[in-house]
């Protein structure tokens, strides 16, 4: 949609990576000082299957394109009318892309369009940027210049219906939650998270705090101060290879091939993998979804090497970007939802925090096993991040991405 002629968005104020248009406002702190290019024969991106709108359903019949849609989802569900793309063979490359390029650029959805930027709507608007995407740097504002663009094309009018239906649906979360007496603002949430990063850029850091939410403790109205004070008096778990090595495998355990995790190295060959037969098993993916078997790696000699320093500031500074994130916030009430309210919502979100970065210490492992090195580096920690962020931006969540 073009911004000039429907004159939706009204720049009233822009302070530190906030921008307030209209009735909302809307965070792009993330997308700040990172730069960001389409790398030629990447291609990434376009193995994820587009959802289309009922806009871009008519434009793709104007065109002559809807042989490449289609109403089956990779998800496993069916739509009356086609809402998606086809992917080449059912789990390969997306239909229209040929030799790596795009064929439909000019008429392609908005999913591919935003990509790497994600928009995700909870108590606010927030653009993430995914780190998956090997064409985002540290540098200059040119992220932040595309996530712009992006916020362009979305209407005011949607963006408002968007935020309403959410903010219903947080009201009803947050009322369950009080009574069930398991609430905590996001205030006290993020706070506690931010006294705690300095501790999870040491060795142990991420055991303490999986041992503390192990144990189910009371917090309620506790300080935050004391909260922290509790986790750095937790001995480390010592399991944590057992759990890693465990929740991983089944997590990985997946029988349709095209929800299977990708990985493209620097290389930008296509690889995706699955556990089998207590081996994680790497295939090649072909752009029409052929499958050739490339590498297969027990599970036992996937061991959680000792990150060095600079690896665990790296990891440290995940975990701030997670803190900062609203979509792990939402996965965190989405859990505390499904779980019935059982646990104090600062239990679940501690809890979330420590296995997602356990999972992306043993995700940097697997990477660095299929690499061939034998120490968990900056490099390698980073390497896990690009290996990791797509599926962790995929975590579900009570809040809505456009």
């Amino acid at each position: 949609m073009d911004n000039c002629a429907t004159g939706y968005w009204i720049l009233l104020l822009e302070e530190e990576g906030y921008l307030r248009m209209a009735s909302q406002m809307i965070d792009t702190v993330e997308l700040k000082n990172k730069s960001y290019q389409c790398l030629d024969n990447c291609a990434m991106c376009c193995l994820c299957q587009p959802e289309i709108s009922g806009e871009e359903l008519a434009r793709f019949k104007k065109h002559g394109l809807t042989a490449g849609l289609t109403r089956e989802h990779t998800q496993g569900y069916t739509t009356d009318k086609p809402t998606a793309i086809k992917l080449q063979g059912g789990n390969g490359a997306c239909h229209f892309l040929k030799d790596r390029r795009c064929t439909i650029h000019e008429q392609r959805p908005a999913f591919c369009r935003q990509f790497p930027v994600h928009v995700h709507a909870l108590h606010r608007i927030q653009l993430n940027g995914n780190l998956s995407c090997r064409g985002i740097t540290l540098g200059d504002s040119t992220l932040l210049k595309h996530g712009e663009e992006v916020l362009s094309s979305i209407s005011q009018e949607h963006m408002d219906q968007v935020m309403a239906e959410v903010s219903q649906r947080l009201s009803q979360f947050q009322e369950n939650a009080e009574n069930y007496e398991v609430y905590q603002s996001l205030e006290r949430l993020r706070e506690t998270v931010t006294a705690l990063l300095p501790n999870l850029a040491e060795e142990g850091g991420i055991g303490r705090l999986l041992a503390f939410a192990d144990s189910e403790p009371v917090i309620q109205d506790m300080p935050s101060a004391e909260i922290v004070d509790m986790i750095l008096g937790c001995d480390p778990a010592d399991d944590l290879q057992n759990v890693a090595s465990k929740g991983n495998y089944e997590h990985l355990n997946l029988d349709n091939p095209a929800g299977l995790p990708a990985y493209v190295g620097s290389d930008f060959q296509w690889l995706v993998y699955r556990s089998e037969d207590s081996q994680i098993v790497f295939y090649k993916l072909e752009p029409d979804g052929a499958l050739e078997k490339f590498k297969e790696i027990d599970l036992q000699d996937i061991e959680l090497m000792q990150p060095d320093p600079q690896a665990l500031i790296v990891f440290a500074g995940y975990a701030a970007l997670l803190n900062s994130r609203d979509q792990f916030l939402g996965y965190a009430y989405q859990v505390c939802h499904d779980q019935e309210y059982a646990y104090d919502l600062m239990t679940v979100y501690l809890g979330l925090l420590a296995t997602t970065l356990l999972d992306l210490w043993w995700r940097s492992c697997l990477i660095g096993r299929l690499l061939g090195k034998k120490e968990l580096d900056k490099e390698l920690a980073e390497e896990g991040i690009r290996a990791f962020d797509m599926d962790c931006l995929d975590m579900p969540t009570m809040g809505v991405f456009f």
